[in-house]
């Protein structure tokens, strides 16, 4: 399939560096852009493109309904242009967003429910498992309060998408996204119509709207050979089979 013009989006200029200050694998650290706005940066690691993979599952993640932070190609001092991720203006330290993911809702024990709160962990365990992300945790989700109501991001895709490109099933129960999926699972239950709606949309979002995903991103993230390879994927039966046994695998508890 031949990708149209490319079309990507302006790039913003690192104005100040920031080292990173948690201990995150694939995480170059922080900037602030030329666009005013505060980014935390990733460059590609561990011989996986992992600027493409930010890349793509953000986008494809807003496209299906789970929200994440916004994101932008970002140029460093050195000339390098990675993946930025927006940083959420009143984000919650990370002890506050793991005790409000830890808090079990009302289905299971009566006490008052995170609103909300079922589906969008359903719905992020359904893209995760679709998108082989094998290192979903308590860490790599985010929150805040908006005038009182919290509100949840799901951020981290690094270890996903090609990270074991071409997929073979999909993550393991020792993988973290299953490890902790069956814990919040454990406190909030499982919603599945909204995970079935999430792989619903995935398997209706056209392979032009995935090719216009990677014709946005600097084309020098991805070798054309591995996007055509994904665009064809996308395009054949073989995603309508994946969502197939993962709608199956959820329906009976087997990937859970």
């Amino acid at each position: 399939m031949a990708l149209p013009l490319q079309l990507s989006l302006f790039t913003r200029k690192a104005i100040i560096e920031y080292p990173k200050n948690k201990n995150t694998a694939d995480a170059l650290g922080a900037v602030e852009a030329d666009d005013g706005h505060y980014y935390y940066v990733k460059t590609d690691a561990n011989g996986c493109p992992t600027r493409a993979c930010e890349w793509i599952l953000t986008f494809l993640a807003e496209a299906v309904g789970v929200s994440t932070p916004a994101a932008a190609p970002i140029e460093m001092k050195d000339g390098n242009v990675v993946f930025g991720s927006r940083r959420v203006p009143g984000v919650a330290e990370d002890i506050i967003t793991q005790f409000y993911l830890t808090t079990p809702s009302v289905t299971n024990f009566g006490t008052p429910p995170a609103t909300g709160l079922t589906p969008l962990l359903s719905a992020i365990y359904a893209f995760d498992m679709f998108n082989y992300n094998d290192d979903r945790h308590f860490g790599n989700y985010l929150t805040y309060d908006d005038n009182g109501t919290r509100r949840l991001h799901a951020f981290d895709f690094s270890r996903a998408l090609f990270w074991r490109w071409p997929w073979s099933g999909f993550p393991t129960a020792a993988d973290n996204t299953r490890v902790c999926g069956a814990l919040l699972r454990q406190l909030h239950g499982f919603d599945f119509p909204a995970a079935s709606a999430t792989l619903t949309r995935l398997g209706g979002l056209p392979t032009l709207a995935v090719a216009n995903i990677i014709n946005m991103m600097p084309a020098s993230w991805l070798s054309p050979s591995v996007v055509q390879a994904f665009l064809q994927w996308w395009d054949s039966g073989e995603r309508t089979v994946r969502i197939q046994l993962l709608t199956r695998g959820l329906s009976d508890g087997s990937l859970l």
